[in-house]
């Protein structure tokens, strides 16, 4: 194989207890530096918060305008990720290691002096309620709400169905108040990947693992993921719409599970590239579709397994029958050998791709984190890969593919 093991980010102690895992690589000069603060979804009051907050960090601070601090990013060349998860709120600085100190003032201002101008919240509530609008109009959009919606339950912050008026109802207050309590050092980790000299460790060291900063409580583990609330069929009418959207699925195992890494080569087996099972059968042999994949989508520690498709309306009840089909196929019968051969080359080939620069690592090695698994996971993931068989396949399938389990969405005519 041409794969060999990965080289394990490693720990560097900072003073005020923030851990910081470093990846050093010689990336043409580039680095990628990451702040985590745990909250997310999970502890939101209101529907969009953690999103609405995290977003809101750029949009003044510590006497910077958003202009401002846009125009620096730009004078460097730089750019700032800013999203939310489960549980989690991610920021990342991407930009070249000469300019990363004078860039980690600008951030360190954003994340420890916001200001949450009221005009500009009112613009971003605008622009994302009207994006949010125009994705209301798009069958798989929909269908992955409800879908979620399924998995987690109502009550749920990630089963909530996201409406229009919950944009409205995001006040500058909730906004604060959210910052304050999940914000600080107690709450953060750091990773930092590429061209990492000591003058760029001793910078962060002096902006964000001195001194204790921020919030002064520590953030608990996620909420407990509650069993799943629905099971059967589901639809969802989307008015003047050109064709269906399904989604098919079941919230499958940790990430820690044992059987998390050859489930996962099975769903691509199933549905995970151009060749696989579902492609085969219901775009090539029958014609029903453009694209049907199986994949793994993760939230937090937990994972959903997902068989996602869109279909003209007619075209919709074969489909579903063929999923159901291959998925028998894979209990009643056993992988051969020569198929397994080529998936697990296609699954080396792309994480060759994936592995590619210490940037990439470090989203393998942050998602590892954010999984509540130990680096050395994904290693873990490699060996097996290479040891798979097709009795492991087929016991997998019979222990997971039950259809009396299966969610399905049908959002669409």
């Amino acid at each position: 194989m041409l794969l060999e093991s990965l080289t394990l980010p490693h720990q560097v102690a900072m003073p005020n207890g923030v851990p910081l895992y470093r990846l050093d690589g010689a990336d043409r000069g580039v680095v990628r530096f990451d702040l985590l603060f745990k909250g997310g979804y999970a502890v939101q009051g209101k529907p969009l918060l953690a999103m609405f907050t995290n977003r809101m960090l750029r949009e003044g601070a510590a006497g910077l305008s958003a202009a401002e601090i846009s125009q620096k990013l730009d004078y460097y060349g730089a750019w700032i990720d800013m999203y939310s998860s489960q549980n989690c709120n991610h920021i990342t600085l991407y930009t070249m290691s000469k300019h990363f100190v004078p860039l980690l003032k600008v951030l360190e201002d954003m994340v420890k002096h916001p200001q949450f101008p009221q005009d500009n919240l009112d613009t971003v509530k605008s622009n994302n309620k009207s994006y949010f609008m125009v994705n209301s109009h798009k069958v798989d959009v929909v269908s992955q709400r409800y879908f979620e919606n399924s998995l987690w339950g109502a009550e749920h912050p990630l089963g909530h169905v996201v409406e229009a008026a919950d944009y409205d109802a995001i006040t500058r207050d909730d906004i604060v108040d959210y910052y304050s309590n999940y914000y600080g050092s107690r709450n953060c980790t750091m990773f930092i990947a590429g061209s990492v000299d000591d003058a760029m460790l001793a910078a962060i060291t002096g902006s964000f693992g001195s001194d204790i900063w921020g919030c002064g409580k520590a953030c608990g583990e996620s909420v407990v993921v509650p069993p799943c609330q629905m099971s059967g069929r589901r639809v969802v009418g989307l008015p003047d719409t050109m064709q269906s959207a399904v989604k098919m699925g079941f919230m499958a195992m940790d990430a820690s599970h044992p059987d998390f890494f050859k489930f996962r080569f099975l769903c691509v087996l199933l549905g995970g590239y151009f060749g696989s099972r579902l492609m085969s059968n219901i775009r090539e042999d029958n014609g029903y579709t453009y694209h049907i994949s199986a994949e793994m989508d993760a939230y937090g520690h937990r994972n959903a397994f997902m068989v996602s498709s869109e279909a003209a309306n007619e075209y919709i009840e074969p489909l579903v029958k063929e999923v159901y089909h291959e998925l028998d196929r894979l209990v009643d019968e056993p992988v051969d050998e020569t198929e397994i051969e080529l998936v697990r080359n296609y699954i080396m080939g792309e994480l060759c791709r994936e592995y590619e620069g210490q940037s990439a690592k470090s989203e393998v090695f942050i998602n590892a984190w954010l999984s509540g698994t130990d680096f050395s996971s994904v290693n873990r993931y490699l060996d097996e890969i290479k040891s798979v068989t097709p009795a492991d396949l087929q016991r997998l399938a019979r222990e997971y593919f039950k259809k009396e389990n299966m969610i399905e969405v049908v959002v669409g005519c």
